[in-house]
C-alpha cells in the first residue's frame, strides 16, 4: 500500500512541475485572464489545486497523527 501512495505522490510532483512550468511561460495578462473555466483564470485554478493540495496534507497529517501506534 506504500508503494501506491509513493507512486501517486510522485506523480503529483511530476504533474505539478509541468503544470507550473507551463504557467510559468505566460506573461501576467494571459495568466490572469477569464478563460471561462471553472475558477476563470489559469491563476484561479492553480490557487484552487495549491489550496487542495494544503488541505489534504493537512488532512493525512492530522489522520496519520491521531492514528499512529505507540
Amino acid at each position: 500500500m506504500l508503494g501506491q501512495f509513493t507512486l501517486l505522490a510522485d506523480y503529483n510532483i511530476w504533474m505539478n512541475d509541468k503544470v507550473y512550468a507551463a504557467a510559468s511561460e505566460l506573461s501576467d495578462a494571459e495568466f490572469k485572464k477569464n478563460c471561462g473555466a471553472f475558477f476563470g483564470s489559469i491563476h484561479g485554478t492553480l490557487n484552487h489545486l495549491l489550496v487542495a493540495d494544503r488541505i489534504w496534507l493537512q488532512r493525512f497529517a492530522h489522520h496519520f497523527f491521531h492514528s499512529a501506534t505507540p
